[in-house]
């Protein structure tokens, strides 16, 4: 069982592929959706549905990346935490990522941006790396990235090295995560046959140079086995 945890605000549009592409396809995920205080109808629209996998987190004002995510893993049921967006669709059948969960502890999927009718295009999907536009960031030794855009993490990282850190705003939280659990020698599963495709859509978030330096400052803390103290944890 995997719980899919994701934050929203004003997409209601984009809520029926969401959902229809996870909870829609299998009984064995469930969709725990933060919402920062949508005014566009998405409140109504997920009470309406009574959807018995979703869970819903009215927390009601804007927050941010890490703030969302920590929020919904608190919240969700199950061992496994699948990081998500609103605007993403997978193009495999869940199965198939059900089928890469073995001894590892955290699993990265590869991902590209496109439309919704993209999701079912030979065409587009075809390929593996960034020959064919995919990005999928596995490889420390060679570009010290370690980056879950999209993937699955095993709770107990959160309980053991720290959850996602409240320093950034949203860029970078992510990578940090990955790179933390990565350094800290959980051991990672690269899937570049599970796809992602992220719709293009309009981005809110702002990258900043403050929060690459905090990327930054972390990794070489984590190099020494360091945690800053800013870092919370899952009970």
């Amino acid at each position: 069982m995997i719980s899919i945890v994701t934050g929203t605000l004003n997409r209601k549009e984009f809520l029926p592929g969401l959902i229809e592409n996870t909870v829609g396809r299998s009984e064995k995920l469930e969709l725990v959706l933060v919402d920062g205080g949508s005014t566009d109808g998405t409140i109504e629209y997920i009470k309406e549905l009574s959807h018995p996998q979703i869970t819903l987190i009215e927390y009601g004002e804007r927050s941010s990346y890490p703030h969302f995510m920590n929020l919904g893993i608190r919240n969700s049921k199950y061992d496994y935490i699948i990081q998500w967006n609103d605007d993403v669709l997978l193009v495999n059948d869940w199965e198939e990522v059900f089928n890469e969960i073995d001894d590892h502890d955290f699993y990265i999927f590869n991902w590209k941006y496109g439309n919704v009718s993209d999701v079912t295009n030979n065409e587009w999907i075809k390929g593996d790396y960034r020959d064919n536009g995919w990005c999928i960031w596995d490889d420390y030794n060679k570009n010290k990235e370690v980056v879950m855009n999209y993937g699955i993490y095993h709770k107990r990282i959160f309980k053991e090295i720290g959850m996602y850190s409240n320093e950034f705003k949203y860029y970078y939280a992510d990578g940090d995560m990955s790179r933390r659990a990565f350094l800290f020698g959980y051991k990672m599963k690269s899937c570049p046959n599970i796809k992602v495709c992220s719709i293009n859509t309009d981005k809110r978030a702002i990258r900043t140079p403050e929060s690459h330096s905090v990327y930054e400052r972390y990794h070489q803390e984590y190099k020494n086995k360091f945690l800053n103290e800013n870092i919370e944890f899952l009970k």
